[in-house]
């Protein structure tokens, strides 16, 4: 996983853009982390340790996912089959701009991604900091 990580850092400067390094790091850095933490959803209904709450949660989901798959002939495949417990309320925190009375929001631009109209954070911290520099600005941000 250390090398994962090492490697996604240096790779880095090569998609960079006009964004800049740190946002990188931390998306890099906060998606391997998820990888890394999630386990097979049957991992998890097989361990004892696992809350009745989560299990009750995980074996619905399995079932609506079952669901999808065979009777809406959505597809057959690992989404929604690994879950990882990240200790925090959020997986990522998403921060939504737009100019004042405007319900056109400001695009962040991507190599790979392309534009979206949010940029993704996996720290609270970050989010809120990158949220001020646009009230900042004056936007409208969420």
């Amino acid at each position: 996983m250390k090398r994962l990580r090492f490697l996604a850092v240096l790779l880095l400067p090569l998609v960079a853009g006009c964004e800049s390094l740190s946002y990188y790091a931390q998306a890099a850095d906060g998606q391997l982390a998820l990888w890394y933490a999630a386990r097979p959803v049957d991992d998890w209904l097989a361990d004892p340790a696992t809350t009745p709450t989560l299990r009750t949660r995980l074996e619905r989901a399995q079932r609506i996912r079952n669901y999808a798959s065979t009777a809406l002939a959505l597809p057959d495949n690992g989404s929604y089959r690994r879950y990882a417990e990240l200790h925090r309320r959020y997986a990522v925190w998403n921060v939504v701009a737009a100019p004042e009375f405007s319900v056109k929001p400001v695009e962040s631009c991507f190599p790979v991604a392309g534009c979206v109209s949010y940029r993704g954070f996996f720290a609270r911290e970050d989010a809120d900091r990158y949220a001020g520099e646009l009230r900042a600005k004056g936007l409208d941000v969420f």
